[in-house]
């Protein structure tokens, strides 16, 4: 059963001070606590949505709200903060159009990035590889500001194994710098995603970047393995991922790896397992997955049914990366976690 609105939770057409609807609403409920959020799945993709658009990141923003446990104006003023001190009147504008479900896509646009051959090969292999998405400068730009972030010097292999509180596995919590909101704002990776989601109202994603040294024999790899970022709840809806390179990836790199095709059987394949196997605990390396090598600037979109992950580097260099995705607001999701 579900608590009383009226007694523990505000009104998503209560604006505050931003005019913003369901911001209010979002932080009552995260005040109230993470079982109360769990209580109301169908509001994660508006609550999502709405933190992608303000740019503020979704652990960011969920720390904040469970550890600080801000009064709703201290809240206000912490968003107003991430958004350089004033929040735009379009973004208002944006977020409230998804509150009132009044968000207008387009079809058919010219312009594309993606050819019918990279088409072509997205709907076989489930990825595809945006070659030169991002300039050289600003790749330059963004290791620096990571680099910068860590404490690490890109040039001096001496920093890259010292410990730093900020790395988690090999993700950086670098989630806004002037260089990576450039690359999360490209043009050319939009419209490549507008392509694939066949829509053009599309969001993108505050998201982390990523640093992966080589292994030594006193430092081993930290990554997770295959995986999904995905309820393997069945039907599987679309969706997607992606990556940016933002230094010259060889396959023995740390390279992204995945399973092509996988998203065209998965789920078969889920439907065929014992009821007793977990399918996140199936040794998915049977599947052969291949790392994908590319350059400083190219982007790489997958499926998000494909099993994934970036591979232990055993090269020279370290792997250095900015995760992105754009994708469809209040898109269909499965509300079970499976």
């Amino acid at each position: 059963m579900k608590p009383n609105d009226n007694m523990l939770l505000v009104p998503g057409s209560d604006t505050g001070s931003t005019g913003i609807y369901q911001l209010k609403r979002l932080w009552s409920k995260a005040i109230a606590g993470p079982d109360i959020v769990n209580q109301y799945p169908e509001e994660t993709g508006l609550d999502n949505a709405l933190i992608d658009i303000l740019g503020l990141g979704l652990l960011p923003t969920f720390q904040y709200l469970y550890w600080q446990k801000p009064d709703f104006e201290s809240f206000e003023n912490w968003v107003i903060t991430q958004a350089g001190g004033h929040i735009t009147e379009n973004t208002i504008q944006q977020c409230n159009a998804l509150f009132q479900n009044k968000t207008t896509h387009h079809q058919n646009i010219n312009d594309d990035v993606l050819t019918p051959g990279d088409i072509a090969f997205w709907e076989k292999h489930g990825y595809v590889i945006i070659k030169n998405a991002v300039t050289p400068q600003d790749c330059a730009a963004s290791r620096k500001a990571i680099m910068d972030y860590l404490e690490m010097d890109e040039a001096d292999e001496t920093t890259w194994y010292k410990k730093s509180g900020f790395m988690q596995g090999i993700m950086v919590p670098l989630y806004r710098n002037a260089a990576v909101d450039k690359n999360r704002n490209s043009p050319v990776i939009k419209r490549a995603f507008e392509q694939l989601w066949n829509r053009t109202d599309l969001i993108v994603t505050t998201d982390k970047c990523g640093f992966n040294p080589p292994e030594t024999d006193s430092f081993k790899y930290r990554g997770i393995g295959l995986h999904w970022d995905v309820s393997l709840a069945t039907p599987i809806p679309f969706g997607t991922q992606g990556i940016l390179y933002l230094t010259d990836t060889a396959a023995n790199q740390g390279a992204l790896r995945v399973v092509p095709g996988f998203h065209n059987k998965i789920e078969s394949w889920l439907k065929e397992l014992p009821a007793n196997v977990n399918p996140r605990e199936v040794d998915l390396s049977v599947f052969n997955p291949i790392p994908i090598a590319a350059n400083a600037g190219d982007f790489i979109i997958w499926n998000h049914k494909l099993p994934h992950d970036s591979s232990p580097n055993k090269a020279n260099l370290p792997r250095i990366v900015q995760y992105l995705n754009w994708y469809a607001p209040l898109a269909d999701v499965q509300e079970e976690w499976r």
